[in-house]
């Protein structure tokens, strides 16, 4: 069964691996400024809360693409800034999206900018991924015709996928490669050869690619090429599923595969003792089986299993 496009699931994937480096894009003006040693939140919860007030519930359930991240800046008294961000991979039609855009604003505000004492700051994003100029608002006006000036003046970042140009970003940020995905798609013929030959480019292009900086984020990578470039013709996907087993490398996704391609000399092959075990332990603690904790580490499992009692007791 040929696989449907899901633009919101390759976004999500892209916003939870990238944040660091959105933001930089997003907001330079701003990204030195925030505190990133202090890390980051992600509000998904009280997103899904706010997106529940603003649409009905089953939509509220399936608009996955957003996030709110908290972050703290460093020369406010650690004072907390909340950043919006918000794909948009079609037209609105009837509605409004500046109105949407502003809706999300004041939910937030009300939410959290007095919450922490500290007058939270908030802004927000737009990144709009399909042809056209329809429904590609940068603010929200409100406006009464009755009265000459406007009442409200909400403005917002927007990024157009299809008229951004990529040499403005940096060639340090994997996130230009990103866009460049999602650029190469609008350019790309609907003829599942077309789609194919652009899918294996810049498949070659990842395959080596060198620039992040965790295995979270090439296999976002390799995720969202994957799900931005189907094919109708079933014998497409068959024959890309071939290309990266015999390519290996990025699309391996081994911890092993990833450290030689991507960290140069950091980590080496077999890592130190201490290290092994401080990995060991992360990734137990986030659920993940002693069985696969050796598997994708190349690990033995009894060292694995010892590993674990040994932090427990």
């Amino acid at each position: 069964m040929t696989k449907k496009h899901d633009f919101d699931a390759a976004w999500k994937s892209i916003l939870e691996a990238f944040e660091v480096e959105i933001v930089e894009l997003l907001f330079p003006e701003i990204f030195n400024k925030i505190a990133w040693e202090l890390g980051t939140e992600s509000l998904d919860k009280d997103l899904q809360e706010i997106q529940k007030d603003i649409f009905d519930k089953d939509s509220a359930e399936n608009i996955i693409s957003d996030k709110i991240i908290k972050v703290r800046l460093k020369d406010k008294g650690s004072k907390i800034l909340f950043i919006h961000v918000e794909v948009q991979s079609y037209i609105s039609g009837h509605e409004i999206f500046g109105e949407r855009m502003f809706r999300y604003f004041y939910r937030i505000w009300d939410k959290f900018r007095y919450k922490n004492k500290d007058r939270s700051e908030i802004v927000a994003a737009a990144i709009y991924t399909y042809k056209g100029n329809s429904g590609k608002d940068k603010s929200y006006v409100y406006k009464l015709p009755e009265l000459e000036n406007e009442i409200l003046i909400y403005n917002f970042k927007t990024i157009d996928v299809e008229k951004m140009e990529l040499e403005n970003i940096s060639d340090d940020n994997p996130i230009k490669l990103v866009f460049k995905m999602a650029k190469s798609l609008l350019e790309t013929g609907a003829r599942d050869e077309d789609i194919y030959e652009a899918k294996i480019k810049l498949s070659d292009e990842l395959a080596t690619y060198n620039k992040v900086k965790n295995n979270d984020q090439i296999k976002a990578l390799v995720d969202f090429l994957g799900y931005l470039f189907l094919t109708e013709d079933i014998a497409f996907e068959k024959k890309y599923e071939e290309y990266k087993r015999e390519r290996g490398g990025a699309f391996k996704l081994s911890i092993d595969e990833i450290r030689r391609l991507h960290y140069k000399e950091e980590g080496k092959e077999e890592g130190k003792g201490e290290e092994r075990k401080q990995l060991v332990l992360k990734q137990y603690s986030k659920g993940l089986s002693v069985e696969y904790i050796a598997e994708i580490n190349d690990l033995d499992v009894e060292y694995v299993r010892e590993v674990v009692k040994d932090a427990i007791h």
